[in-house]
């Protein structure tokens, strides 16, 4: 998740949805990111927890999608798994012209130190020549989510952690798409109108509104949203900080580097720590017991209009409002922080 005006925390996705019996750490997830500096954390905390990443999949959001492939590839050579697919998906929403998110991220999205770190190219561009088109063209993200999708249907969950546009393209291209994934967990929207990038909308879905309406009404499987607002209330301890970034590791050192641009941010704004946005969702998806401590169910849908309010998500407040939208999601509003900065501790070993 991107922005850079009043940047709160993410809440995270709870609860295997669905009601599968898989162990968390056996989940097979793919990762949708728009690699900025939470996105890099997210994708490192995924990897610390022993889940099964089956791809990474990229689109333009914090950075230029160029930028999200290389960054994706660093922090996979920082953790030590570079065999992981990395798939370049849309570079820009379907309908407007990209936003980035530099003023938080930096110009390459890794806060301006991202050539210090190697990308692993030349080891690893392989997959994507093996996975290429009949027309020799690299597979684009969204063919490759139908692709995976449709193979074992109801086994992956998919992880969106920036604008919702390749998940968007996927259910343009295949109706089913929506439906063969076991569950989506989203993180962005906010469900008391707090925004980051105007006063009433959250980055990822500002960034691609008619993507995010597209997500909600065509996904056929359970939807667990991440909100703006409990990203805002759940920052990590400032002293939890300092120690993360510390530790004698690389994966310390690389976390040290890539948010040092993001601390200007916090000169700025009270947060009362550091917001630590797309990990939130990490945790609560793959340690959802001991993370998420408020859940709620709601129907919801996305404002595309609005001066100050395009991409809000909007939700019925009492059983009359909405009468349009029958499904329900689930909403995360709360963290357990201290067990949110035991992960992270953990995550740089």
């Amino acid at each position: 998740m991107g922005g850079s005006s009043g940047r709160q925390r993410l809440c995270g996705p709870v609860m295997s949805s669905g009601g599968g019996s898989r162990p968390v750490h056996d989940r097979r997830l793919v990762l949708d990111v728009d690699c900025g500096v939470d996105d890099a954390l997210a994708i490192m905390l995924a990897l610390s927890l022993h889940s099964t990443v089956e791809a990474i999949t990229c689109v333009a959001g914090n950075t230029t999608v160029c930028n999200v492939r290389k960054n994706v590839r660093r922090v996979l050579e920082v953790c030590g798994r570079p065999e992981i697919p990395v798939y370049r998906g849309c570079e820009r929403p379907l309908s407007e012209p990209l936003d980035l998110a530099a003023e938080y991220h930096g110009s390459d999205g890794l806060g301006g130190v991202a050539d210090q770190f190697p990308t692993g190219d030349d080891a690893v561009d392989k997959n994507e020549e093996d996975d290429g088109t009949a027309e020799g063209r690299p597979v684009h993200a969204a063919e490759r989510l139908i692709e995976m999708a449709r193979r074992e249907p109801g086994e992956i969950t998919l992880l969106l952690l920036g604008p919702l546009t390749n998940a968007a393209l996927a259910m343009t291209l295949d109706p089913r798409f929506g439906t063969n994934l076991k569950e989506i967990y989203i993180l962005g929207g906010n469900v008391e109108g707090r925004g980051n990038v105007l006063p009433g909308s959250e980055y990822n879905f500002r960034t691609d509104p008619e993507a995010a309406s597209v997500v909600l009404e065509r996904a056929q499987c359970p939807i667990t949203i991440v909100p703006w607002e409990a990203v805002v209330k759940s920052p990590i301890p400032w002293e939890v900080y300092s120690m993360m970034t510390r530790q004698d590791t690389a994966k310390s050192r690389f976390v040290r580097a890539i948010t040092r641009h993001s601390l200007a941010y916090y000169d700025k704004v009270s947060t009362g720590g550091y917001e630590v946005g797309d990990t939130l969702a990490v945790a609560a998806l793959l340690a959802p017991d001991s993370v998420a401590t408020s859940v709620e169910e709601r129907r919801v849908a996305i404002e595309l209009r609005g001066a100050h309010t395009r991409g809000q998500l909007v939700h019925a407040w009492t059983p009359d409002m909405l009468p349009e939208v029958e499904r329900t999601v689930r909403i995360v509003t709360s963290f357990n922080r201290e067990r949110v900065s035991e992960l992270l501790m953990r995550m740089v070993v």
